[in-house]
């Protein structure tokens, strides 16, 4: 009996330090070939084992908020609710699809809502009028008491865009920098404390970040199989050291996105972890 429990605690203990090995994953969809709540189930089923949190990008582009939060509570992951940002109609669309969740739904669930991503690094509108559309997020969902906060690079994070934030959540990926791998976790942590130096004591967590397993060099920046691990590992052991909240992007290959850009999942487009990745910390 007593060796029947040890075994049964090891592997419940194998399980959970399993499904923590991302605080998150980003998940986007092909918006051409939109998914159902079945499928969305199944995705969010195989990713956690991984991790116990996904982030979507749009609520109302393929009907996501309600498929997406529908899955996420038949998987029993938490989500981010990712609002996509570019043009005021998009915007009007994401606030209407908003709208109807919170009056169809208790959202219990959804850790917060992202209003945009790397919305002023495109440069799709001003720095004012995206504050203002965030202060508008912020009073729909304010009832409910979910936290708002955005997504963009590193140096677009000015105080008075963190000072409407209830967190803050920044991008950075070495490799589009044209780093070496090599040097890549350094780089991306001292972007870190470059926006936790403006942020003060409000909280920092990181977005986006990550390596490509193939596709074509990027000045120093090697896409492989090997450079992914080595980064992910990296980033994986130093963010966990540190305390520090780790979206990683992205959880499944997207074979729809160009070039280079449809190779930084952790599973493969088959949703089979590829081969040579090994999830755990390198400490």
């Amino acid at each position: 009996m007593r060796v029947l429990l040890v075994a049964l605690v090891s592997i419940l203990l194998a399980v959970c330090i399993r499904a923590q090995t991302f605080y998150g994953l980003n998940y986007g969809i092909d918006s051409n070939h939109c998914p159902t709540v079945d499928s969305l189930t199944s995705d969010f089923n195989k990713l956690k084992k991984y991790t116990n949190r996904v982030r979507t990008f749009s609520l109302s582009v393929c009907n996501q908020a309600e498929m997406a939060v529908k899955a996420a509570k038949n998987a029993g992951v938490s989500i981010y609710l990712g609002m996509w940002v570019d043009r005021p109609d998009t915007f009007d669309l994401e606030m209407k699809a908003l709208q109807n969740l919170l009056d169809n739904d208790d959202l219990s669930g959804v850790d917060a809502i992202i209003v945009g991503s790397e919305v002023l690094y495109r440069k799709d509108t001003d720095a004012a009028t995206f504050i203002d559309y965030i202060k508008k997020v912020k009073e729909l969902v304010a009832p409910k008491g979910i936290q708002v906060t955005s997504a963009d690079v590193y140096y677009e994070l000015t105080k008075d865009l963190i000072d409407e934030l209830d967190f803050v959540m920044m991008n950075a990926f070495p490799y589009w920098e044209g780093v070496n791998v090599d040097q890549a976790a350094d780089t991306l942590l001292e972007h870190y404390d470059q926006v936790k130096s403006v942020a003060g004591n409000k909280e920092v967590r990181i977005s986006e970040t990550g390596w490509p397993s193939e596709g074509s060099n990027f000045e120093a920046a090697v896409p492989s199989i090997e450079n992914e691990n080595k980064y992910m590992q990296e980033m994986l052991c130093r963010t966990q050291q540190r305390g520090i909240k780790m979206l990683y992007f992205s959880a499944i290959d997207e074979d729809y996105r160009p070039g280079v850009e449809g190779h930084f999942g952790i599973l493969d487009s088959d949703r089979n972890l590829k081969q040579g990745l090994e999830l755990k910390a390198a400490c």
